[in-house]
């Protein structure tokens, strides 16, 4: 419930945001040459379309719905096809307040949607948010077709974790980001490195995590398929060496386990780079810890994946956070904080398999997404003998 709340309180930041767009998108006005005047104005581009996962149903459509309407455009949304009812509320409520028909669309659907939308003549602009390897598909097909595209992926955050780090914060942080919304979300702590001296932060950690009750502050993962997923993930790694310090698996759930695919917190030590689960996004409430001898080993871990999301360390040294802060290669960057996602008017997004194409999703970076330029020059002196190079 608590996550729930969250999530619509940040759908309501990103729509007063969005109302503040017509004074970020003023245009501009310069007198070139004597009586020459040069204007540039920010357009609408048309449709557009957004692609949305099953994690956030209410926030993410709201990463563009906001900003989109409020540039002059009218939107598709297709939400996914697992969480269909919130995207359908949404569009309840935007025709209830007002919002003509026909600027706000919601289309349901599975993989044929998104063909079409990807390949309709008519729609200038898609985003999408999703796993790395669809992304990519979409991202390839909307731009064949000569649309601009915005596609978000997977991640496999890195938070690294120095012995002089404050003990509990840095253990109650690193939990909350590793479980909340059941480790479903691309901003999630996937992988903590350890730097040296880090076992009193680990042995917290396992108490933090301990507090998390499935069922009760701790929610399913979304489906079966996804379930066994995690399950082979956390077994192949036990098989491959790797130490099961807080064993998540065949939780004990209040009211059964016929009320979803519970899995609990899961907390895997002495992880090395070349392990699956070390390389590939896990999607739940799962961390593995990777154990690097000093920073600049740790950095080399955390830029060798090919994600580039989040990355965040913990430390009371501001020289050294500097150094993550400059050198990490990630979007996002966090300082003692477990989910370093930017408030408004900052933008989310990440860095090179995390998302293709310019711009980010939210923000005042969406501007340049979301709109065209026009350039108009005017001359009205004949007399003065001036051309425009004037």
């Amino acid at each position: 419930m608590d996550e729930s709340i969250a999530e619509v309180e940040k759908s309501i930041e990103l729509t007063e945001f969005a109302c503040s767009m017509p004074q970020l998108v003023q245009g501009e006005v310069l007198e070139v040459s004597k009586g020459v005047e040069c204007r540039i104005e920010r357009k609408p581009l048309g449709v557009v379309a957004s692609i949305a996962p099953f994690n956030f149903p209410h926030m993410v459509p709201h990463w563009t719905i906001p900003n989109a309407l409020m540039l002059g455009n009218t939107m598709i949304l297709k939400p996914s096809e697992l969480v269909p009812i919130s995207s359908n509320r949404i569009a309840e409520m935007l025709k209830e307040s007002g919002l003509p028909d026909g600027v706000f669309n919601v289309v349901n659907g599975d993989r044929a949607i998104v063909e079409a939308i990807c390949d309709h003549p008519g729609i200038k602009a898609v985003s999408f948010v999703g796993s790395t390897k669809v992304a990519k598909i979409v991202y390839v097909r909307a731009t064949s077709t000569l649309k601009r595209a915005l596609c978000l992926g997977g991640a496999k955050n890195h938070l690294l974790v120095l012995p002089d780090a404050h003990l509990e914060m840095t253990a109650s942080n690193v939990v909350a980001s590793m479980s909340g919304c059941a480790g479903q979300r691309c901003m999630a702590a996937a992988q903590m490195v350890g730097i040296g001296g880090v076992d009193h932060i680990i042995a917290q950690m396992i108490l933090e995590a301990k507090k998390l009750v499935p069922g009760k502050n701790l929610g399913p993962v979304i489906s079966k398929a996804s379930y066994e997923r995690i399950l082979g993930f956390i077994a192949e790694a036990e098989k491959s060496g790797a130490k099961v310090l807080l064993d998540g698996r065949n939780p004990t759930v209040e009211g059964g386990a016929s009320n979803g695919y519970y899995l609990g917190p899961t907390i895997i030590d002495h992880v090395t780079t070349d392990m699956r689960i070390s390389q590939e996004e896990v999607f739940g409430p799962v961390i593995s810890i990777v154990r690097a001898k000093d920073l600049d080993a740790a950095i080399a871990i955390e830029n060798a994946n090919p994600y580039g999301n989040a990355a965040a360390v913990f430390t009371q040294s501001g020289g050294l956070a500097r150094q993550v802060m400059e050198r990490a290669s990630a979007g996002m960057i966090g300082v003692n904080i477990g989910v370093p996602v930017p408030r408004e008017p900052f933008s989310f997004g990440g860095w090179n398999d995390s998302k293709f194409g310019t711009c980010d999703i939210t923000g005042k970076s969406s501007i340049e997404f979301f709109t065209q330029l026009k350039k108009t020059t005017t001359k009205w002196n004949p007399e003065g003998k001036t051309n425009w190079m004037s």
